[in-house]
């Protein structure tokens, strides 16, 4: 019988262990209940949580890397909410994308789009000059949505109170929604700004587990941001950018920013909540279900603003069964939807949410995050669902009353 030994001087084992919880590899009990949890481990290829945290603990770095699975997880971290020991997959999985020897495993799209983030501050490769005659086309567009000729789209204003960090989507694929969004910015009558600085609110390096590479990222956010003496970063609806940008960003940059995060969501409930803000919940006379994005929800504890929110703008929330730290991956997490080449896989991945989704018979879902939103609609457009996928943002900004 062939017999394995654990390697501690292996790259991958001396990266975890750091901590008592979170890559606590070491103390796996090989229960399988991270199995149990995985909503691809029964489909099609796919991961195997158990596999990949015994390979690390075994210190089988070349293994690991050699098959697809590191890049297969979704880091959608569901196994982790019932995981004994408390370790966390998306901290075991990113330090194994981090090994040098899996960078050539790292799919083209994300590490083009890593480049030009670091190199022009947009993933796309969007240059200042191009972000500013976006911005200045979509102001004009704007004037003719609130019928105010002295209304438009800020950008690079020192001292605004709010600073909005968009979406790469909003300033290419879905310019509308980033009108939607200065809609709503304009109705609550504070100063607010974009920046042709840091043109999005994405961050790779989070992707591929480099952390210094993050940290590049969120500070390439947080220095212009301060010298713009912002009072309040608001996030586009965009799950890893939360969860980076909210979440993690002390850690990855050693210090607190000098302003606030909050999500749009977030920002829309305070001000309604203050007055500020009012909607016409008529104008969506029907209840939605709501789809919880991974690192919204689960990964940092963003479950209420987006429901309160789409209280407020419709005839009320349908919560799909399970939700909250229970819910089921989109199928795009990860980075799978930022790899133009894994269109097919993600109708595996999924497969599970797409089947959630038509038991809810709902012809309308709503979620905060525009990846997901992608995701979702193209499950409905693959498995003929018929379900019209929103953004909660988008939903608050039809029913904004003006």
């Amino acid at each position: 019988m062939d017999s394995t030994t654990i390697n501690k001087n292996s790259v991958l084992y001396t990266l975890l262990n750091q901590y008592p919880l979170g890559d606590n590899i070491s103390e796996c009990l090989t229960c399988g209940a991270c199995n149990s949890r995985c909503t691809w481990f029964d489909g099609e290829g796919g991961p195997l949580p158990r596999q990949i945290i015994r390979m690390a603990a075994l210190g089988l770095d070349e293994a690991l890397v050699k098959t697809s699975m590191i890049w297969d997880c979704l880091l959608c971290n569901r196994c982790t909410e019932v995981c004994p020991m408390g370790i966390t997959m998306d901290k075991v999985v990113r330090k194994a994308r981090s090994l040098a020897i899996a960078d050539d495993k790292i799919p083209g799209d994300i590490k083009k789009g890593i480049k030009n983030r670091l190199e022009l501050g947009d993933v796309n490769g969007l240059t200042k000059e191009e972000f500013v005659e976006t911005v200045e086309f979509v102001s004009e567009e704007f004037i003719d949505e609130v019928n105010d000729p002295l209304a438009h789209i800020p950008y690079d204003q020192k001292g605004a109170k709010l600073l909005y960090l968009p979406n790469p989507r909003e300033l290419g694929i879905n310019l509308m929604h980033l009108t939607a969004m200065a809609k709503l910015f304009y109705a609550s009558k504070q100063t607010w700004t974009l920046s042709s600085r840091h043109t999005d609110v994405t961050n790779w390096g989070y992707f591929v587990g480099k952390d210094e590479v993050a940290k590049q990222m969120a500070l390439m956010v947080v220095e212009p941001a301060e010298e713009l003496q912002i009072e309040t970063l608001v996030l586009s609806e965009c799950g890893h950018g939360y969860h980076v940008l909210k979440y993690l960003l002390e850690d990855l940059i050693g210090r607190k920013p000098e302003f606030e995060v909050l999500s749009m969501p977030e920002l829309l409930v305070r001000y309604a909540e203050k007055g500020i803000l009012k909607f016409d919940p008529s104008v969506h006379p029907y209840k939605i279900a709501y789809h919880d994005p991974c690192n919204i929800a689960r990964k940092s504890g963003g479950y209420d603003a987006p429901r309160q929110l789409l209280s407020m703008v419709c005839d009320g929330v349908a919560e799909l069964t399970p939700n909250r730290e229970d819910g089921i991956c989109c199928g795009g997490g990860g980075g799978a939807l930022q790899d133009s080449t894994a269109t097919k896989k993600r109708m595996i991945t999924g497969k599970p949410k797409a089947d959630q989704m038509k038991r809810a018979g709902l012809p309308n879902l709503a979620t905060a995050c525009l990846s997901c939103h992608r995701q979702l609609g193209e499950l409905s457009a693959h498995f003929k669902l018929g379900i019209k996928v929103v953004t909660v943002a988008s939903l608050a900004s039809e029913s904004l009353i003006l």
